[in-house]
C-alpha cells in the first residue's frame, strides 16, 4: 500500500514538472506572437492613414497706387563697407652716427708785427714840426724779441726820417712809437712807416710789417 503510494506521488511530481516545462516554452512563445500582433496592426493601421499635404493658397498681390506728382522711390541699396586691413608699419632701425672729432688746429707759435694805428697829431703844415704817432700790435702767440722800425717822411727821400730799436713786444701786446718832423716844401709826399726792417723777427706773416700815408703839407 505505502509502495503504491510512493509511485502515484514520484508520477505526480513528473507530471507536474511536464507541465511546467511546457509553460517555459509557451510563455515566450506568447510574447512574441503579441509583439508581432502589435506591430502588425501599427504598420497597417498608418498605411491606411494619409496625411493631408499643406496647400498653399495664392492670393492676388495688388500694386501700390501712386499718388500724382509723387514718383516712385525705390529702396536704397544699402552699401557694405568692406574694412580695409590695418597695415603695420614695420620699425626701422635708427643708426647712431659716432660722431667726428674735429682735429684741433696746431696754434702757430710765432710773433707777427704789423702797424695797427697811424696818426698826425695835426695835419702837416709846411715849415712846422708834426709828430707822427704809430701803434706796432704783435698779434702772434709768442713774443717778438728786438726788432726795428723806422719812419720816412717820402719814400722818395734818400733816407728815413726817425729810427728805433725795440727790445720786445709781448704776444697779443702793442707798443706806441712817435717821431717829430718838419716839411721844408708842400708836395704830395707818400709816407711809411716799417718795422721789423731788419727781418730779425720769425713771424707768420711777412707782408704786413709795412704802410703808407699820402700827406699835402699846407703852404
Amino acid at each position: 500500500m505505502e509502495e503504491e503510494q510512493k509511485n502515484i506521488s514520484s508520477e505526480t511530481k513528473s507530471e507536474e514538472k511536464k507541465i511546467t516545462s511546457k509553460n517555459c516554452f509557451l510563455l515566450p512563445l506568447f510574447i512574441v506572437l503579441a509583439i508581432a500582433t502589435v506591430a502588425g496592426s501599427y504598420f497597417y493601421g498608418t498605411r491606411g492613414v494619409t496625411t493631408p499635404s499643406p496647400t498653399a493658397s495664392i492670393e492676388p498681390t495688388t500694386e501700390p497706387e501712386l499718388t500724382s506728382g509723387s514718383p516712385a522711390t525705390k529702396p536704397l541699396a544699402t552699401k557694405t563697407s568692406t574694412p580695409k586691413p590695418t597695415v603695420t608699419s614695420t620699425p626701422v632701425a635708427t643708426t647712431t652716427s659716432t660722431p667726428t672729432s674735429t682735429p684741433t688746429a696746431t696754434p702757430d707759435n710765432r710773433a707777427d708785427l704789423y702797424i695797427s694805428n697811424y696818426t698826425f697829431n695835426h695835419p702837416p703844415v709846411k715849415g712846422e714840426p708834426f709828430t707822427v704817432s704809430i701803434t706796432i700790435y704783435n698779434k702772434g702767440n709768442v713774443s717778438s724779441g728786438s726788432f726795428v722800425w723806422e719812419w720816412w717822411a717820402t719814400t722818395s727821400a734818400p733816407t728815413y726820417a726817425c729810427r728805433e730799436t725795440l727790445s720786445n713786444i709781448v704776444p697779443h701786446g702793442g707798443r706806441v712809437v712817435s717821431c717829430t718832423y718838419t716839411y721844408g716844401g708842400w708836395a704830395d709826399y707818400v709816407t711809411r712807416a716799417i718795422v721789423d726792417v731788419e727781418n730779425n723777427v720769425d713771424e707768420s706773416d711777412e707782408s704786413n710789417n709795412t704802410y703808407s700815408q699820402n700827406v699835402i703839407p699846407i703852404h
